[in-house]
């Protein structure tokens, strides 16, 4: 019993030393006080302006004010083709040569016409002395003045021919000595553009005049610009006027939009979709727009000034819609609110707030709580 005494003693004073540690720390240690209210910021609704469209699809085109078909000027066989699809041309740049028997023949008829003018011109002044000397009727003076006139109109006819066949009127003289007899027509572009579409190629042989729908052997086409057909359904129809702006987006680039105005509205309904046909000329910025490409086109008609709050102001729980309104320093309240449509990260305010109210915007989740 002797023995164990001291080491109860060590124990009572070793229990006496760590209380005595305990109590202190828990003395030390400074007290956990409220919590620091929630960081929220607030905003006022605003009035913003609000642009009505009418959402729908289209398809591109080319502008065919813009837009040049070459066919055939003469019956005949291709024997060089000088221009390919994607070429740019100018005015006047040649596209392919024809080999033209038309040519030819045109050719000689104006060599002819030429020579029976001519010659009619010689029977005329020589009539004229024999009518002055009396040896012929006036009657015969006046037939020789006429077949002037039909040979003139021959010789012009000709020449008119020549020109739809690309000679030019200094190559006419040559043409009236026989020294031209050369069946080769080159075919320029009537227009600058980009070559679109071409249907021809060497050997071919192309006919002229002998069908109602001529084949197009070149099409050329301003790229600058682009025609976009939208279908506008028959409820719409009334809300759309010439001049309202057109914005086109791609389904494969629907942040890259394409402004243009609308210029064209049909009078006829189609009478399987019930839409009208709306047309708008639109900038081809970096030729992006394809002609046939399905787009999506909003048509603005018109603007409206509505009172506004940010989506992150806005609550949503058990079926009700409703934000946190200010009512004193670091208080607020539910107020439930009916919301229009949203744009751009703002939602439209119908009923439940007016432009004195603040609201708890960034950081608002921080103070939602169950209504009591």
């Amino acid at each position: 019993m002797r023995l164990r005494t001291p080491s109860l003693v060590l124990l009572a004073t070793a229990l006496a030393t760590g209380c005595g540690d305990a109590a202190s720390e828990q003395k030390d240690a400074p007290k956990a006080g409220p919590e620091p209210p929630p960081v929220v910021q607030t905003v006022r609704p605003t009035y913003r302006t609000r642009v009505a469209a009418i959402e729908t699809s289209g398809k591109a085109q080319f502008s065919e004010e813009q837009l040049v078909r070459v066919q055939a000027l003469a019956t005949g066989r291709v024997i060089e083709v000088l221009a390919r699809p994607g070429d740019p041309v100018e005015p006047g740049q040649p596209l392919f040569v024809l080999d033209s028997p038309d040519l030819g023949s045109a050719k000689s008829d104006y060599a002819k016409a030429v020579s029976d003018t001519e010659r009619s011109e010689k029977a005329v002044a020589l009539a004229r002395e024999l009518f002055e000397a009396k040896a012929v009727a006036q009657k015969e003076l006046r037939e020789a003045e006429n077949d002037y006139r039909k040979a003139v109109t021959e010789r012009e006819r000709a020449a008119a021919r020549l020109k739809t066949l690309g000679v030019t009127a200094e190559h006419l003289p040559e043409i009236e000595r026989r020294a031209d007899a050369s069946t080769r027509i080159t075919i320029i572009a009537p227009r600058s553009g980009v070559i679109v579409e071409r249907n021809v190629n060497v050997g071919q042989v192309v006919a002229y005049g002998q069908s109602d729908t001529p084949v197009n052997l070149f099409v050329i086409a301003d790229l600058s610009t682009m025609w976009v057909l939208a279908d506008v359904y028959e409820p719409d129809v009334p809300r759309v006027r010439l001049g309202q702006p057109v914005t086109v987006t791609l389904p494969c680039c629907p942040g890259d939009r394409y402004e243009g105005r609308v210029i064209y509205i049909s009078d006829v309904v189609d009478r399987e979709t019930r839409t009208v046909k709306v047309r708008a000329v639109v900038p081809n910025r970096g030729r992006a727009l394809k002609a046939e490409m399905f787009v999506k086109v909003a048509i603005g008609t018109g603007s409206t000034r509505e009172l506004a709050i940010p989506q992150s102001a806005v609550h949503r729980e058990g079926g009700q819609v409703f934000v946190l309104v200010a009512t004193g320093k670091d208080a607020y309240e539910r107020r439930p609110v009916k919301l229009g449509p949203e744009l751009d990260g703002w939602a439209a305010v119908l009923d439940g707030l007016t432009p004195a109210d603040e609201i708890a915007s960034s950081g608002s989740i921080l103070l939602k709580k169950p209504p009591k």
